[in-house]
């Protein structure tokens, strides 16, 4: 194995908010030179920006300054745990960690990464570091939501039922990844989306598309599903009452389950208000035929961690045991074939809009994401 370096480039959140390129040590920290036995490290090719990146570097969020942004990254694996098994020393692969929120050392924007292997997966021989760092969070945040909380059947696995799931915010990078699972698991998937991306989710695999901004929209999902209606929801934007119409959109017959990200109390985070889950209970008691559950998908690194300096969540092994069997058994199979570009006949990712400069820009692209000035595409950085 090749000596790794005393100092590596890094991302670092300033205490005003913003962010510089800095050097800190790597071969020397204990983590580096005592690997734990889950964990890996990647030379950094390529990353991926999500909203959480913006937030914690630049919003509310960022409460810790000197720590290392960044949750997406893609490039070679150059170390391993004694307990990894399904990558290798020479692997390329893709992950996600816990970036800008706790860590002063380790974060996917730097030269080197430190990742839990669980959430990682090894890239089929086509596939680009770009196309690979868009996927992590996206990808691992609706396999969470399906496989994890709905207990929806497995990718390609076949379903006695097809079910009817709804997916509010088709065209986000987490609905993107969604709609194509969701087909893959046999469910027969209503969207809703702006009326410019429905051709696009319509050729994803989704079944009947809805303008979000309609009135009277829960009532035109109801009556498209028919008589036995939708049992499963995820909602991808959680904003301005988006769960609750989630909630009445769902079976009159036979209620449902609805997942939807932390997004929903973000900003209550944000302000630090103590009233967070006052606001959720109240989209919980909606109907008593349709319960709502909130995921994050941090808890898959399997470690209690906190988001925003306040909302605390418990440590969740299984959420990791889960994670890892899916990227093992799963995710080769639904990336089998992959075309640089393309994709498979089966997946594709988000329309990637090729950053440059790399770490030294990334600031440029997380103030696009911050000004909403980007969409229906995912933001990638070539870093080495």
């Amino acid at each position: 194995m090749a000596s790794l370096p005393e100092t590596i480039k890094a991302l670092q959140i300033q205490l005003d908010k913003t962010l510089k390129v800095i050097e800190i040590p790597f071969a020397s920290q204990n983590l580096v030179k005592n690997l734990p036995e889950d964990q890996i490290i990647i030379r950094v090719r390529a990353v991926g920006l999500n909203p959480s990146d913006w937030k914690h570097a630049m919003g509310p969020l960022g409460r810790k300054p000197g720590t290392i942004a960044g949750c997406d990254a893609a490039g070679d694996v150059v170390k391993i745990g004694s307990a990894v098994k399904h990558l290798q020393v020479g692997d390329r692969a893709s992950g996600f960690t816990f970036g800008g929120s706790f860590q002063t050392n380790n974060g996917a924007y730097s030269e080197y990464v430190r990742f839990v292997a669980a959430v990682c997966f090894k890239l089929p021989k086509s596939m680009t570091y770009e196309e690979a760092a868009s996927f992590p969070i996206p990808h691992l945040t609706a396999v969470q939501a399906f496989y994890m909380r709905l207990n929806i059947p497995k990718p390609l696995s076949p379903s006695p039922k097809r079910e009817s799931i709804l997916i509010w915010g088709g065209s986000t990078a987490v609905g993107h990844h969604a709609v194509q699972l969701a087909v893959l698991s046999g469910l027969k998937v209503f969207v809703t989306a702006s009326v410019a991306a429905h051709e696009e989710l319509k050729v994803l695999g989704a079944e009947a598309c809805f303008d979000y901004k309609a009135p009277g929209v829960a009532k035109q999902i109801q009556a498209a599903a028919g008589e036995e209606g939708i049992i499963y929801g995820l909602d991808t934007v959680c904003e301005k009452g988006s769960t609750d119409v989630c909630v009445d959109a769902m079976s009159t017959s036979r209620g449902g389950n609805i997942i939807t990200l932390v997004h929903t109390v973000s900003e209550a985070i944000e302000n630090r208000r103590k009233d967070v889950h006052v606001e959720f209970e109240a989209t919980k008691n909606r109907r008593k035929d349709v319960h709502v559950e909130l995921i994050l998908v941090y808890t898959q690194i399997g470690s209690a961690l906190t988001l925003g300096g306040f909302l605390e969540l418990p440590a969740m092994p299984q959420d990791k045991a889960a994670t890892l069997e899916y990227v093992s058994e799963y995710m080769p199979r639904i990336l089998e074939n992959w075309k640089e570009g393309e994709g498979t006949p089966k997946f594709n990712t988000q329309r990637l809009r090729h950053m440059q400069g790399g770490l030294e820009q990334i600031h440029e692209g997380l103030e696009i994401m911050r000004d909403g000035k980007y969409s229906r595409e995912k933001l990638v950085y070539t870093v080495a």
